[in-house]
């Protein structure tokens, strides 16, 4: 293989491998496996949502994330539901970002009883020996229906 050829097959494989972390991202908490979800990142990676009272950003680090989702969505909710869409993924060397677009559904007690969100996710990657690993995890909400906190 040419290695104009074995270049372009390495970034299709980089490519699909981010784009099922994104997906295996989303599937650990809906499953509310926040082990599971907390292994998706590096031992530096960090999680950054909206604050709402600032209008800034909290920031939780991989070693309080399994706790974080734990008592954040796993026992919050009887259920979620994160779609993750239109991967832009960028690639170079040992790094790379990505912009992903989300809907997420938080079910409380019912079905009918939920509260959803829009928006994306910004991250960033490291090629790590266990394969890709998000460093940095930013969401940007663009639109809510319901109240999250009632």
């Amino acid at each position: 293989m040419d290695e104009s050829l074995a270049a372009k097959v390495q970034w299709l494989v980089d490519r699909a491998e981010i784009s099922d972390l994104l997906y295996i991202f989303a599937h650990s908490l809906d499953s509310k496996d926040a082990a599971a979800y907390a292994r998706n990142y590096t031992e530096d990676g960090v999680l950054e949502l909206p604050d709402p009272t600032t209008g800034g950003y909290v920031t939780v680090t991989r070693d309080r994330m399994k706790d974080f989702v734990e008592k954040g969505l796993a026992e919050s909710y009887e259920a979620t539901h994160h779609m993750s869409t239109n991967h832009q993924i960028t690639v170079s060397g040992d790094t790379a970002s990505s912009r992903s677009y989300l809907q997420a559904v938080h079910v409380r007690e019912s079905p009918f009883d939920h509260w959803d969100a829009g928006g994306w996710y910004d991250c960033s990657y490291r090629r790590t020996p266990d394969g890709w690993k998000f460093t940095r995890v930013r969401l940007t909400t663009v639109w809510m229906a319901g109240q999250p906190d009632s």
